[in-house]
């Protein structure tokens, strides 16, 4: 596993397993698979519905606690009050003494305050690292501009049809590291049998997921593929082994076509 170290000093992998839309009734078994097979970073969310169970995984998995990082995030909350209840609830859910990020999920009418009560349960030690999800310009400036701790990573839409070099250039420029959600874009425009993809996966006896994942990766940005299938987790961590040469990475540059293949 390779590591990126934030700029609060913490280390987190660089790929880790999201657990969005994973059933309750299968998030500990996949979260558990996961950790069996070299794992050490899980995205949940509030909104996922699932933070009990990935706690559970997490406890009854026998690693270190200090060895695995959990992620997840709460939405934006009307002010300061409703934030830090949310982050007392997503710490009982977990059950795991605390969070090692913790993001607001999205841009509100009351960023700020949301994001003071992280920097305030991040001060308590109920989380290690804070930061946000799909802010972007405006929003991601007025974090910096109102509030005093910088982000230690933006998720975003990032893959290899929004590539998102230039905001990855701005986040890095204020310390803040970019995280793709969605990094098989959902599977959307034939990602899985682009002619381009499918000949560099060949080339290097990988899979056209593994390259996804290593463009990725090699453009220091941390992943976390989603699966629930034993041979698709496997298959997504087993990116360490090969490494993509600079004609492979300007083919998958040509790909770029900077807009979000959700409609947004």
């Amino acid at each position: 596993m390779e590591y990126v170290t934030l700029n609060d000093g913490h280390k987190m992998p660089i790929l880790g397993l999201g657990v969005y839309l994973v059933p309750e009734s299968r998030t500990v078994d996949v979260v558990k698979t996961a950790l069996n097979d070299g794992y050490r970073l899980i995205d949940t969310a509030e909104y996922y519905h699932n933070e009990k169970e990935v706690g559970q995984a997490v406890r009854e998995s026998g690693i270190p606690r200090n060895e695995i990082f959990v992620t997840t995030k709460m939405p934006p909350q009307a002010n300061y009050q409703e934030a830090a209840k949310r982050i007392d609830e997503s710490l009982a859910a977990l059950d795991i003494d605390y969070i090692d990020l913790m993001l607001i999920h999205w841009p509100g009418r009351n960023n700020v305050e949301t994001y003071r009560a992280l920097e305030d349960a991040q001060k308590a030690g109920k989380v290690c690292s804070i930061g946000l999800s799909s802010f972007y310009g405006s929003e991601y400036q007025q974090i910096l501009d109102e509030c005093d701790v910088v982000p230690v990573i933006d998720q975003n839409e990032t893959h290899v049809f929004r590539q998102q070099k230039e905001f990855q250039q701005v986040l890095k420029s204020h310390g803040t590291e970019l995280e793709a959600w969605s990094p098989f874009a959902e599977g959307k425009k034939n990602i899985f049998k682009n002619e381009i993809l499918a000949k560099i996966a060949q080339k290097h006896n990988k899979t056209v997921a593994q390259v996804i994942l290593r463009f990725l990766i090699q453009r220091g940005i941390i992943v976390i593929p989603k699966s629930v299938h034993k041979e698709r987790i496997a298959e997504n961590i087993d990116v360490f082994d090969f490494e993509l040469d600079s004609e492979d990475m300007a083919k998958i540059d040509s790909m770029n076509e900077e807009r979000s293949v959700f409609g947004w």
